[in-house]
């Protein structure tokens, strides 16, 4: 099996992509670094700089040889390293290889067996469904797998259009998957009827190498779609999950999450620089709202690191941007500006 092909990626995924985003190295987007040892580590190069997507799909076992060859490599293409969206996993094995890394914010983790919408905590959510309820919103699954429907398609299609029509800014690639009914990756979709049309969907992915575990991907709403519909999708799909014996249901990071604002507590420079630059974060990346959307069905939450080779510096960080947004600030300041001119009303989720 060739190295650079679709099945060998899906092949090392499910034995060793065990992050929530692992399955977002599957786009054809990224390239993939590989060495005299099983598995690969997904990259793309901006800026002399190679961003890398989270852990690396490789053995445990072998991490600290995986990560000696991608030095080696990029030392001698000139490139800096840095590994965006990581775990706790394996921190030996990169501080052994000289990376440093910083704490971004928190992901968080919903344990289906402990979840529930007692508590004020979940008011917010209680609302939600008793108005989607009153509403006589229905939610099932797409089974698109056995039984393709191409009304269906089209119209999570134009929710999808609707969504980004209506966004500040244009949607970050790599940290969120795309639309596919064509590849079937375990991908699942569920959609809500409202009055027999389509008004949301979730899309969850499976975390390969993770049992009973799934990343909820996407969550998209159609512009007039009723009070609660992504609630009441949320709530009504982890029911289902439940019951097939899914365990864990991961909702991405929150960058910035749980992380004081005051520079003084942090002792190292990268640290600093990073708290430093939230403000200019918060204008091209929803953080708060997010977050708090997170809070309210998190049962737990996990830390998500950053690492860097040799050191931080702007263009690493200015790479990072145009990883996440093609075209980087020239392309998020335009967006914003034709938002304004159309002075478009539509509330965000």
């Amino acid at each position: 099996m060739q190295k650079d092909n679709i099945n060998y990626r899906l092949s090392c995924l499910k034995k060793y992509g065990k992050t929530s985003l692992s399955h977002l190295t599957l786009s054809n987007s990224l390239s993939i670094f590989c060495g005299d040892w099983d598995g690969y580590i997904a990259y793309k190069k901006i800026f002399k700089c190679a961003i890398v997507l989270g852990d690396p799909i490789v053995p445990a076992g072998l991490l600290e040889q995986a990560l000696k060859d991608i030095k080696e490599w990029a030392k001698s293409k000139k490139l800096q390293i840095f590994i965006f969206v990581c775990t706790k996993n394996g921190y030996e094995s990169f501080e052994k290889q000289g990376f440093k890394r910083v704490c971004w914010g928190y992901e968080a983790l919903i344990n289906l067996n402990k979840f529930n919408i007692k508590g004020g905590k979940k008011g917010s959510i209680r609302r939600s469904i008793n108005h989607a309820v009153k509403n006589n919103l229905i939610v099932k699954e797409y089974g698109y797998i056995s039984n393709r429907n191409k009304n269906i398609e089209n119209e999570i299609q134009r929710i999808t259009n609707e969504w980004c029509q209506i966004k500040k800014i244009q949607e970050p690639t790599f940290l969120i998957g795309k639309v596919d009914f064509e590849n079937n990756y375990g991908t699942r979709y569920f959609i809500c009827k409202h009055n027999n049309k389509i008004v949301g969907f979730l899309k969850y992915c499976p975390i390969f190498g993770k049992k009973n575990s799934y990343y909820l991907d996407l969550g998209r709403r159609s512009i007039k779609s009723p009070r609660g519909t992504i609630d009441y999708l949320i709530v009504k799909s982890f029911e289902k999950l439940s019951k097939e014996g899914i365990e864990k249901v991961y909702f991405g990071p929150s960058p910035y999450s749980f992380l004081s604002p005051d520079i003084t507590k942090y002792s190292h420079l990268s640290e600093k620089l990073f708290v430093l630059l939230r403000p200019l974060f918060e204008l091209i990346y929803p953080a708060k709202s997010e977050f708090f959307f997170k809070y309210k069905y998190a049962t737990s939450w996990e830390p998500s690191y950053v690492y860097y080779y040799p050191r931080l510096n702007i263009r690493m960080l200015l790479s990072l941007v145009h990883f996440v947004y093609p075209g980087g600030f020239a392309s998020i300041f335009l967006q914003k500006t034709k938002y304004i001119l159309k002075k478009n009303n539509y509330n965000e989720l």
